[in-house]
């Protein structure tokens, strides 16, 4: 039997299983525990933390990707909007965010609705990239256009530092419990290229149509968000699936500059158990 579209293009990605086997490793145990997963995109994130166990609840802010998401998931996914959550106060034991953060305006006040989700002593999972920089891997997505300043893909802002993303999240109130980078300097430059040769060729095909936003302007997509998306790259995706042997490879270069830091945050927070205060 065929694989669904969304993992097929899963298994021959790069920086999207770095992203992914970061959030694993942090993952706590959650069976028998409800989980709230917000940014599942074309839902391959929560295929795989479903196979972890739980009860999860997928939610994302493109109708399109959450139309590819039901697709695959079937059930409990969810389209919501950059503001109040659609949950009771303390709904989950695990919230986990992936790379949307930095498309919202107020990034704070979405964080401190996230906690409030949050049961006390639950789990907080967060995927970001880094903040501006002179490092090559920032200057080469300046030079693509995909940087906030440039009206990269509708993104508020570029990322956050170390001291930025724990500010953050100890301002929502949160206890900080790791925070690691990945995606170093070769996986930046393979996906950054990739996402430049596909991007070109959607915005040329929506310009084509006729589309954009109220604005007139079309940010394009870094990959397929549909099925028929997928379908449309047809003979492309097979040559890149040929070539992704050579490109995972050079990508895994980075395991020789272990020593520096990478392009992307992934951090596990905690929110702190209630306390009772008795009388003294």
């Amino acid at each position: 039997m065929t694989e669904p579209w969304q993992i097929r293009l899963y298994r021959r990605s790069i920086k999207k299983k770095e992203t992914l086997e970061a959030v694993l490793r942090m993952l706590p145990p959650v069976t028998g525990r409800r989980c709230l997963e917000i940014g599942c995109a074309t839902g391959t994130s929560s295929w795989l933390l479903r196979q972890r166990g739980g009860e999860w609840v997928s939610s994302d802010f493109d109708p399109k990707q959450v139309r590819s998401a039901r697709e695959l998931l079937k059930d409990d996914v969810l389209l919501i909007e950059p503001g109040p959550l659609p949950f009771p106060d303390a709904s989950f034991d695990v919230v986990v965010g992936i790379n949307f953060l930095e498309h919202l305006e107020d990034d704070h006040g979405f964080v401190r609705e996230m906690v409030r989700v949050l049961r006390a002593g639950g789990s907080f999972l967060l995927t970001c990239p880094d903040g501006p920089s002179g490092r090559p891997g920032y200057r080469l997505k300046k030079l693509y256009r995909f940087t906030a300043d440039t009206g990269g893909f509708g993104h508020a802002r570029d990322g956050y530092s170390r001291s930025e993303i724990e500010a953050l999240l100890r301002g929502a109130g949160l206890e900080v419990e790791r925070l690691e980078s990945y995606s170093r300097l070769f996986t930046e430059l393979v996906e950054n290229s990739l996402n430049l040769v596909y991007h070109k060729g959607a915005t040329r095909a929506q310009e084509a149509a006729g589309g954009g936003d109220a604005d007139g302007h079309f940010h394009g997509d870094t990959s397929p968000a549909s099925g028929s998306d997928f379908q449309a790259v047809g003979w492309k995706f097979r040559a890149y699936a040929a070539a992704y042997p050579l490109l995972r490879g050079f990508s895994l270069l980075d395991r020789v500059i272990p020593f520096t830091e990478g392009y992307m945050w992934c951090a596990r927070a905690r929110k702190p158990a209630a306390t009772s205060h008795g009388r003294g």
